[in-house]
């Protein structure tokens, strides 16, 4: 048994007490705070232990071990397909007791991220679970799966600066009288605790923090991209125009300025978010950015509701993405109304002002459908001169598409049966042909990808033995019945 591990769950318990004590918890709530929180990790390591449609006894012990769960195989079995706790419609939902810590550490006039702790209790629970009996990467792609979702949660809804530390709750905690935690019968002193789990987490923080790729290294990465040929180009082009800049300047030769601001244009799904990043990564090994970081956003991330929140959101997420690339997604929401009451307008303005002040170590990108970005450029004199570097994504073609969800399948140590590759083809060819307004690229893919392992799961589930074949095997049977 882990001790660095129990010892942030039993934290996690103790803090549940906490968050049952403010106005952020439903009094009308049956149970504890802790009971919620632990019977949603149980449903979490069912989720996990569910995704190569093999329950094992060890995962039935460690089980027992960690949240005190006493099932045998079969009945977590039943209990997982009764309370469909699998699957994609699983993974997407975010847990109760998180997003009330979440909403904690979001409400709190000093955010240190109590939600932070809890996301690290579920991906280290989750490794520790799959370590117990040797699985393979099916149930690794379905625990990613579930810690970007819990991710993305958090980024959307925090606007103040990232720290990792236990926050406001944490502090509380001192004073609140806890209940005996059910895993353990002795609580560690929360102050150990709390100085044992930060040294924990920063530690693997350093263990984990990969070397910086080398610019060779990024444009293989770049090169390796399904598809993208023409943004791959003009990518190539920008790099070779800063290269040469740079050669000029080391040789005291005088440069014009340069804006490396851009335009992305496409539907969705085109790879416009995966090229930001690898640009952001690709600058900072050419040195024009000191970190080569990506800071995501939309117009909810940068306009407020009354005069004056607007400037200070948009001057918060700027400052956020300096040292590295600012990416907002359909800018264009930003300037299709003007009126007293919107202030898309004062984001444009001090959007501005922030990339003519940090011109030298901050890049934006705004991106969107081709039509309204123009409409949105023009709206404004400032955005025509300083975005002025333009890349179109052009929708994937069907065998580009088959590619990307072969490189899924790779990736979740899976394959396709010939007989699927070619149902998913002739899918893919007339999708294409007769693209929905919901059509959405590399999305699309995704979303038939997982429709496809909840399909092999239930398959697989009613079988009485399943051979190592049928567990990395999706076959037509998993493609025939999925509508997008």
């Amino acid at each position: 048994m882990s001790t660095k591990l129990k010892s942030i769950l039993n934290t996690a318990y103790s803090l549940c007490d906490v968050l049952e004590t403010t106005d952020l918890w439903d009094k009308n709530n049956s149970a504890p705070a802790r009971e919620i929180f632990r019977g949603e990790l149980f449903h979490f390591l069912l989720n996990l232990s569910f995704a190569d449609a093999k329950i094992t006894s060890a995962e039935s012990k460690f089980i027992e071990k960690y949240l005190g769960y006493s099932y045998s195989v079969k009945e977590m079995r039943e209990y997982a397909i009764a309370n469909r706790v699998y699957g994609s419609d699983f993974t997407n939902k975010v847990p109760y007791c998180f997003k009330a810590f979440v909403k904690a550490d979001n409400n709190s006039a000093r955010v240190k991220e109590t939600s932070k702790l809890i996301l690290q209790l579920y991906r280290m629970l989750g490794e520790e679970f799959i370590k117990c009996d040797g699985s393979g990467q099916t149930e690794s792609y379905s625990l990613k799966l579930f810690c970007d979702n819990m991710q993305d949660y958090i980024d959307k809804t925090f606007i103040d600066s990232v720290n990792m530390s236990f926050g406001s709750l944490a502090e509380k905690e001192k004073n609140v009288a806890k209940p005996v935690v059910p895993v353990s019968p002795v609580v560690t002193p929360v102050g150990e605790v709390e100085k044992a789990v930060t040294e924990e987490i920063q530690q693997q923080q350093e263990e984990e923090k990969e070397p910086e790729k080398t610019l060779d290294q990024l444009l293989e990465e770049l090169n390796t991209l399904i598809g993208l040929e023409k943004v791959k180009e003009d990518v190539k082009s920008l790099i070779n125009l800063v290269k040469i800049r740079n050669i000029r300047k080391d040789r005291g030769m005088d440069s014009p300025d340069m804006s490396l601001h851009m335009v992305f244009s496409g539907n969705p799904g085109t790879g416009k978010t995966t090229i930001a990043r690898l640009l952001a990564e690709i600058y900072k090994a050419m040195g024009l950015l000191s970190k080569g970081h990506l800071i995501e956003t939309d117009r909810s991330g940068l306009v407020g509701g009354y005069v004056g929140q607007t400037a200070l959101k948009v001057q918060e997420v700027a400052a956020k993405a300096k040292g590295g690339v600012l990416f907002i997604d359909e800018a264009y929401s930003l300037t299709v109304n003007r009126g007293a009451t919107d202030y898309g307008f004062e984001a444009v303005d001090t959007l501005l002002k922030y990339m003519e002040d940090n011109r030298d170590d901050l890049i934006v990108i705004v991106a969107g459908y081709p039509a309204p970005m123009e409409e949105f450029l023009n709206s404004n004199p400032g955005l025509k001169s300083r975005f002025n570097k333009y890349l179109f994504f052009d929708d994937y073609t069907p065998e580009e598409l088959i590619g990307i969800l072969k490189l899924n399948a790779r990736k979740a140590d899976l394959k396709l049966s010939e007989e699927a590759e070619k149902f998913a083809m002739e899918f893919f060819t007339k999708r294409c042909e007769n693209r929905p307004a919901n059509y959405a690229n590399g999305r699309d893919v995704r979303n038939f990808f997982e429709k496809a392992l909840i399909n092999q799961a239930n398959r697989l589930a009613a079988l009485d033995s399943i051979d190592d074949e049928q567990l990395t095997t999706l076959d037509v049977e998993d493609f025939n019945t999925i509508l997008l």
